[in-house]
């Protein structure tokens, strides 16, 4: 086999959420060396066994592994425009764009895989901001097929788009809660209850505000 017959993924566009979470595990092995690790990677990328790789003239190996570049890269960070649905595995799932209509069980969700590290539940996370066309939140549908579906067919850049998108919603929810929050705290008549309400509320707004929300990714 030639390099000019091996297909690789080149770009966050391109690249599964399931295949982007095999690389991060094989990046964290601390027991292979960095050779090993690229080897591994470019498997995941192209789809192909080591061992072929491996027999690769080395210039050819050179050329593939040069368009692994924008792994070195962060993934996009920024708010894109959503689409209105997307269309994964057997699911058409719609995306979270209205907090207001966040029920309690998927807000708790979202903060328990979200405290619990972005990386190794990136899957869980998304699967809290995608929801079968017509149901409620883990409701009338398996969340594990939903999972699955995720897992092996949508792609990073628009699975960090959608968190992005909802952390940024959650910034904003919460920086109107304080606000309000703040306003009532003033009218407390009780000068040292009134003072210390307001100093807790003021830290809340400051950590919101230097990135407390949100800063795993």
């Amino acid at each position: 086999m030639k390099e000019e017959d091996i297909t690789i993924v080149d770009s966050y566009g391109k690249l599964t959420i399931g295949d982007y979470m095999e690389i991060v595990r094989v990046c964290k092995n601390d027991s292979l060396e960095e050779l090993d690790k690229q080897v591994k990677i470019m498997s995941i990328l192209t789809k192909t066994d080591e061992d072929t790789l491996l027999n690769l003239p080395i210039y050819e190996y050179k050329k593939l592994s040069s368009r692994m570049a924008f792994l070195e890269t962060d993934i996009p960070k920024k708010v894109s425009r959503l689409a209105s649905s997307y269309k994964i595995g057997k699911f058409e799932l719609v995306p979270v764009t209205d907090m207001r209509k966040v029920i309690t069980a998927q807000y708790i969700d979202f903060q328990t895989f979200h405290q619990a590290g972005f990386e190794d539940h990136f899957v869980e996370i998304l699967s809290c901001l995608l929801v079968p066309k017509g149901k409620k939140y883990n409701q009338e549908y398996d969340i594990i097929e939903v999972q699955d579906a995720i897992r092996r067919d949508l792609n990073v850049h628009d699975g960090a788009s959608l968190y992005a998108f909802f952390i940024f919603s959650c910034r904003e929810s919460m920086k109107d809660m304080l606000t309000f929050s703040l306003q009532e705290a003033k009218k407390i008549k009780d000068k040292e209850k009134r003072e210390e309400m307001v100093k807790k509320i003021l830290e809340q707004i400051t950590l919101l505000q230097t990135g407390g929300v949100g800063s795993q990714m």
